[in-house]
């Protein structure tokens, strides 16, 4: 019953971990950078630049305010042939994605140094689900001896925010060539609960009664450095940008577990309790670097960009010791990461149709870097089951920039895809229309994800500022 569970976990929670799992390219951020899917390490041209490149905030004359509203997307995740041969199932849900909150400032009555500051949300990702269920009659009851009635309850918590705030300086060293820095102050969360009760009536009227619950939180609080270079050629713009490792601040973590049985079986019952703070905890992200350009051509424009990410060898998230109830079966938790290096690359384009109108469109990759992932799975699955989800994604966008006399409307989508396949945690036998025991279904599962996004901006002047909204 317990192994039925934990597939349970695994169709609500994949949703999340595919999400989760430590993707570079999952978010973009600024109205053209959107649709041109992030690839504007050399080109960008609006305050996305304090992400992509803080180099190019001294190339760039008049930098708008931007401000990044609530974009909205639809997703869709599909599991094929996780309770046997054509099975199918899926999910659908419409919610809200990161944004940006970005604009310049001077410093004294220099022009030579030039300021940005951010505020963006840099991941966003919760899962939550009460499940319960009472089965009073049908098959299943019939099949429990002297079982009147059973009920059970999931409840399941998978949180991660990142948000960041930073700085941004440039300056020229150069006509045509600039330097600049952004440092990011990064507050990262993750939790993580974990709860499953079950009761069982007899017709004696007696009571059985199963609980597990798992919760863990981590928290991180540190900084991101970016460091970039541009250049702008008679011919081309070019721009390289260096992410320097996380360097981390302040940490702390915590856990705890419970398990209580008593009545159901022929063993013995069971109490197990553990509650654990101020563990040690780890966040890691590796150096990346990614080079980019911009080649005009007519009038209309390439954008390129190549990005690599380095590796990051196994390592604790959580330190949980080993927690001893006093019954000689001690509980060991494991909670560890492992991600490998990752080379992406992308396109971009912008056409010009008229004075009026720009068509936009690109796409990019954005492979998964995970060996292992640290996640739910590894306190309540099995731990002789690898069940990450390794998908590489590919984004695509397509949209209009609108000019008007005193209005600009940037109007658009995305569009993000995942396939992979991945070992069920349970074996299911396959129906078997001939005589004998069932046969084992040895296909793995696969799991197919799809996302939509809508990307409508304005912009136009206030107190002869350009606000930009998207």
């Amino acid at each position: 019953m317990k192994n039925r569970f934990a597939l349970v976990i695994l169709l609500i929670l994949v949703p999340a971990v595919l999400m989760a799992q430590g993707y570079y390219n999952q978010e973009n951020f600024g109205n053209r950078s959107l649709l041109l899917s992030g690839t504007v390490t050399g080109s960008v041209d609006d305050l996305g630049l304090t992400y992509y490149n803080p180099a190019r905030i001294a190339l760039i004359e008049d930098p708008i305010f931007s401000i990044n509203a609530k974009a909205y997307q639809f997703s869709t995740l599909s599991l094929n042939n996780v309770f046997g041969v054509d099975s199918k199932l899926s999910d659908s849900k419409f919610e809200g994605v990161p944004s940006l909150l970005a604009g310049t400032f001077k410093l004294g009555k220099s022009e030579k140094h030039k300021f940005a500051y951010a505020f963006l949300s840099k991941q966003r990702n919760e899962l939550s689900i009460d499940a319960s269920n009472e089965r009073t009659e049908g098959d299943f009851i019939d099949s429990l001896e002297d079982v009147d009635r059973l009920a059970s309850n999931l409840q399941l918590i998978n949180k991660v925010t990142d948000e960041w705030f930073g700085l941004t300086w440039g300056t020229k060293l150069k006509e045509n060539f600039s330097i600049g820095v952004s440092t990011f102050v990064s507050v990262y969360n993750f939790k993580g609960e974990y709860d499953l009760r079950l009761a069982e009536l007899e017709e004696s009227q007696d009571v059985n009664f199963y609980n597990n619950a798992v919760e863990f939180g981590q928290t991180s609080y540190g900084i991101f450095w970016k460091v970039g270079l541009a250049w702008k050629l008679k011919k081309i713009d070019i721009g390289l940008n260096v992410d320097l490792p996380y360097l981390e601040l302040v940490t702390s973590g915590k856990f705890s577990y419970a398990e209580f049985l008593s009545g159901f079986g022929n063993g013995d019952d069971i109490y197990d309790f553990g509650q654990l703070k101020d563990l040690d905890s780890k966040r890691k992200q590796p150096l990346g670097i990614s080079f980019g350009a911009g080649i005009p051509w007519k009038k209309n424009r390439i954008h390129l960009k190549a990005d690599w990410h380095g590796a990051i060898s196994e390592y604790d998230r959580l330190v949980i010791p080993v927690i001893d109830d006093g019954t000689g079966e001690p509980e060991e938790f494991v909670f560890k990461e492992e991600l490998k290096s990752v080379l992406n690359f992308g396109v971009g384009a912008e056409f010009f149709l008229s004075e009026r109108i720009n068509l936009f469109a690109s796409f990019t990759t954005d492979f998964t870097p995970v060996i292992s992932s640290a996640n739910i799975f590894d306190l309540v699955g099995d731990p002789d089951r690898d069940i990450n989800i390794s998908a590489d994604y590919f984004h695509y966008g397509l949209g209009f920039d609108l000019k008007f006399n005193s209005v600009n409307i940037t109007i658009g989508g995305t569009y993000s895809s995942a396939t992979t396949d991945f070992d069920r945690p349970v074996d299911f036998p396959d129906p078997d229309p001939d005589p004998g025991p069932p046969v084992l279904n040895e296909d793995p599962s696969s799991i197919s994800f799809s996302r939509y996004r809508v990307i409508v901006g304005l912009e136009f002047p206030i107190f002869g500022y350009n606000v930009n909204f998207k």
